[in-house]
């Protein structure tokens, strides 16, 4: 039985960040029942017991909606038991964000704790539900800090109201470590003097002109080649923006190591040694929110110039069979809206609803999930920011 929390369980390599990455993993392990539940739970004493009631709520709906679905009563506790163990647990919930996402199968439990609220909800389905994790990727602004200086580093995962410091393996958390282990080490010509810290740490001192001074961004060029070697695995090829906390000197040079394809131009100047994760994480905050505001209207613009083309619609029929098949490049979508039908698979023909019913799905997020599977991008906003009227946009990829 896999389990898998977002936040407060420590695995190797760290904290499990909620990335792109991480819900291809999770739709990758679906199954032929799959059932998820969301859930506001606060930070409060107060709205934890009201987020406990609401799951103790939620399991007994999805326990009638897998009945429903066709799962033997026998069977019920192969979806639930994990979920009753978490109402049980205390220290779980002196622990939360501010939603909870809870994913189940009868071989597999995922639970993620977000900075994001949540509409109570549970949904037995075909694969997991997955519409309302989108604005986790987008206005809550998944940013990673990496602090770099000569003889400290720090890689923070951040979002707009949080930061979580990662730990790291495998990565040279200072020059003076990454020279250690470097069979050319003992041929640079650095003065490395032993400081009066505890426990003896080493420093190292840079010649500032001259010769000397290529030589040290030589060396410094070598340490943040092997940092960025050592953080592939951490940034798992993802599109999480990446923001460089450093005197600017370092820039340039980490840029030339640099292989992660989403490292922001902008950073945060000055030490950051002298700054805590937090106020490292404000500062990268006030570059992130124009970013992702600048990168919503930019595509909202395309959306508007591609219109008349026909490369972009707001037929409902039109964007679902699209998605299906692999032609949405750009999904938008109002939040805290549900349409209801079902889309034939053979026909490639769409049924709408005007209400939820027992033949019915949400058709919002059976789009969602096929534009973000095919590889598309979705965007859920407030309706009155959507590009067009109406609860769903896209642009195509032809």
């Amino acid at each position: 039985m896999a389990l898998l929390n977002h936040r407060s369980r420590n695995l190797e390599g760290g904290v499990v960040m909620f990335t792109r990455d991480e819900l291809d993993k999770l739709l990758s392990n679906g199954k032929n029942f799959n059932l998820s539940i969301f859930l506001t739970t606060g930070s409060e004493n107060r709205d934890l017991q009201k987020g406990r009631i609401q799951l103790k709520n939620l399991l007994k709906e999805s326990e009638a909606k897998l009945l429903e679905a066709g799962i033997k009563k026998t069977e019920l506790s192969h979806f639930t038991h994990n979920i009753e163990s978490l109402l049980e647990d205390s220290m779980f919930w002196s622990h939360l964000d501010k939603g909870l996402a809870i994913f189940a199968t009868e071989e597999d439990f995922y639970f993620y704790t977000l900075p994001v609220e949540f509409e109570p909800i549970a949904v037995v389905k075909d694969h997991f539900y997955i519409k309302p994790l989108f604005p986790t990727f987008q206005r809550n602004g998944q940013f990673y800090v990496l602090a770099i200086s000569q003889n400290k580093l720090r890689l923070l995962y951040c979002t707009k109201d949080d930061v979580t410091e990662v730990k790291l393996n495998d990565v040279p958390t200072s020059l003076a470590e990454a020279l250690k282990y470097d069979d050319l080490g003992n041929k640079m010509q650095l003065n490395t003097r032993t400081s009066g810290n505890a426990g003896g740490q080493s420093s190292v001192a840079y010649h500032g002109h001259g010769a000397g001074m290529e030589e040290d961004k030589t060396n410094i060029l070598r340490y943040f080649q092997e940092v960025n070697a050592g953080l592939v695995k951490y940034f798992n090829n993802d599109s999480i923006p990446l923001i460089l906390a450093g005197v600017a000197y370092l820039f340039p040079i980490y840029k030339e190591a640099n292989k992660y394809r989403s490292l922001l131009e902008q950073g945060i100047t000055g030490n950051p040694e002298e700054a805590s994760n937090k106020e490292l994480q404000q500062q990268g905050w006030t570059i992130m929110e124009p970013y992702l505001k600048k990168e919503e209207i930019e595509i909202k613009e395309k959306y508007n110039d591609l219109k008349s083309t026909g490369k972009a619609s707001n037929d409902l029929s039109s964007i679902v069979s699209s998605a299906y098949n692999q032609r949405v490049e750009v999904l938008f979508i109002a939040k805290g809206q549900h349409v209801w039908g079902r889309f034939d698979k053979k026909k490639n023909e769409l049924k709408h609803y005007h209400e939820q019913n027992e033949d019915s799905e949400d058709i919002l997020d059976f789009t969602a999930f096929h534009t973000f599977t095919n590889g598309g991008k979705v965007y859920v906003m407030e309706k009155e920011e959507m590009p067009c009227e109406g609860a769903i946009a896209a642009i195509y990829r032809y």
